[in-house]
């Protein structure tokens, strides 16, 4: 049933897309231009973006003079949201074209900006435009409620444009330059007999010899890639689903904060998941394996899905904060109300994200990691 109703979505999914590429042809030179030194740019001064976000955090703390646990964690998660989405304003210009033209992304943005905010007014559990009327109070002016609307939904429109691009450029960036390297470390450790660090982060069983490591992508610049949106977006909701159980379920956080702050964190967290998500999807999509004296090739992907996600121990902590809280008195209708709340918006974040990366990264990361790795080997 699982395997049906995926394979009837990716069929929906791909069949309506295929009405809208037909509106915005793209030559292939279109789809496949790359700029490799962004890439270098990218990754030289992100350590010292970083730093920027961090000092954003210090500066919003002693502004606001508000030093509990709760504002630490909003205004860390607030610092990386308004840097990344200059970021990615900055690094949409020159983002690489996919068969939806930016106008579409732009179109889409405006499309969930709407659905979060209206959601956000229907629940009162995402109070942005609190946010706005609250800091122009700060900084001595007063606005009325439409103005305040206003100019939630356009701090969400950008955010939900911008913060994507930005992630998906700067994880995208790390990965087309070292994700080749990763395989041609585990060849190097092939052809001499050992294994490391690597091996162990791919689950590679003990008992086998990895011979050769081989991988086999499909390109396909005709169509959109349907398939692998529905999995970003899957993996996207899960894994931002079950981080948030470390907040929701911590009897200490429902102690100290209230639902609406605990989901503004767990909002603003989830614009990052997708940087933990990604090298999941890519190293899927490569179809890279390893060859042993086993019949069949080991899939890397099992083995990184188990390192990444950690499914184990986090149904493990799951459970034990489950019943932590209930230990404590909190009831069940609580606990199901903060992720009821976290969930519509979480998807929406989500269905951005995987839209942008199956449009505008999927192909092009293939292509090149593919090409590095093949190319690496073909010199030796």
């Amino acid at each position: 049933m699982k395997t049906n109703l995926a394979e009837i979505s990716n069929k929906v999914m791909s069949k309506h897309m295929s009405k809208v590429i037909e509106l915005f042809p793209r030559s292939k030179e279109q789809l496949t231009h790359i700029d490799l030194d962004e890439d270098k740019r990218i990754t030289k001064i992100f350590p010292a973006f970083l730093a920027v976000c961090l000092a954003l955090w210090v500066v919003l703390i002693v502004i606001r003079g508000e030093y509990t646990m709760s504002y630490m964690l909003q205004y860390v998660c607030l610092s990386f949201v308004i840097c990344f989405t200059f970021l990615g304003a900055y690094l949409f210009i020159s983002m690489n074209q996919g068969h939806l033209t930016k106008v579409s992304l732009c179109i889409m943005s405006l499309i969930m900006a709407a659905f979060m905010l209206f959601y956000g007014e229907l629940t009162d559990h995402l109070p942005v435009a609190d946010v706005v009327t609250n800091t122009f109070l700060f900084l001595g002016c007063e606005i009325d409620d439409s103005l305040a609307l206003t100019l939630a939904f356009l701090f969400l429109f950008l955010v939900m444009l911008f913060v994507p691009t930005g992630v998906l450029s700067v994880t995208a960036s790390y990965l087309r330059i070292y994700m080749a390297k990763v395989f041609l470390n585990i060849q190097a450790h092939a052809d001499v007999g050992e294994r490391g660090r690597t091996e162990a982060f791919f689950a590679i069983p003990d008992i086998v010899d990895v011979k050769e490591v081989h991988m086999d992508p499909e390109i396909d610049y005709e169509n959109f890639n349907a398939e692998v949106a529905i999995n970003l977006w899957s993996y996207i909701v899960l894994t931002g689903a079950l981080g948030a159980s470390y907040l929701f379920l911590n009897p200490f956080f429902l102690d100290s904060m209230s639902s609406k702050e605990m989901l503004a964190i767990m909002l603003m967290l989830s614009m990052f998941v997708p940087a933990l998500v990604v090298p999941l999807e890519i190293i899927k999509d490569l179809n890279a394996t390893v060859i042993t004296d086993a019949p069949r090739p080991y899939y890397l992907w099992t083995g990184a899905k188990r390192s990444l996600l950690g499914s184990f121990l986090a149904l493990g902590a799951f459970s034990v904060m489950f019943f932590l809280a209930l230990y404590y008195g909190y009831s069940l209708g609580t606990l199901f109300v903060n992720y009821t709340y976290l969930l519509f918006p979480l998807a929406c974040i989500a269905m951005m994200y995987s839209i942008m990366y199956a449009n505008n990264f999927s192909n092009v990361m293939k292509a090149v990691i593919y090409a590095r790795f093949m190319g690496a080997q073909d010199k030796e």
